[in-house]
């Protein structure tokens, strides 16, 4: 009974702590870089080299939380679909083609098809599919083939 007692205590005794510790932290920056320039204004060299001391310590954390969700970000940002003419297409290896388009893009088919490749100077649409995967087509509509971006 009385170890229960004590626990309550300590834990009751260092919530108040732990709250106001982190009332008193400055507002959190959105990214890495804010941070940084926040710690950069400093005039103080201790202040200043405090506040990257506590930014090297908070970079692991921020790795941490950040772990899966890397591409989430640049996923959400990215259209839907691009619009773009092929500027070459050239078979390759197990009779796949690459497709070079306008934009500077290289693409690889992924699927084996006998589908009708599409050449040079056909405007084509990229878009997401299921997955992760990309399936091309011509921009009239038609039939689709699955790639990979290369480049």
């Amino acid at each position: 009974m009385r170890k229960t007692t004590t626990r309550r205590l300590t834990f009751a005794s260092a919530f108040p702590l732990v709250l106001f510790s982190t009332l008193t932290l400055p507002t959190q920056a959105e990214t890495v870089n804010e941070e940084l320039q926040q710690c950069s204004q400093f005039s103080d060299d201790k202040k200043r080299l405090a506040c990257f001391d506590k930014l090297a310590g908070s970079l692991q954390q921020h790795a941490e939380k950040q772990f899966g969700q890397e591409q989430k970000q640049v996923i959400e940002e990215a259209p839907d679909s691009i619009t773009a003419t092929v500027t070459s297409a050239t078979k390759g290896a197990f009779g796949k083609y690459t497709f070079t388009l306008d934009n500077g893009q290289v693409w690889r088919q992924v699927e084996s098809s006998s589908r009708n490749i599409w050449r040079g100077g056909e405007q084509i649409t990229v878009e997401r599919g299921a997955l992760g995967s990309f399936i091309m087509r011509k921009a009239t509509g038609g039939r689709s083939l699955r790639v990979k971006r290369v480049k």
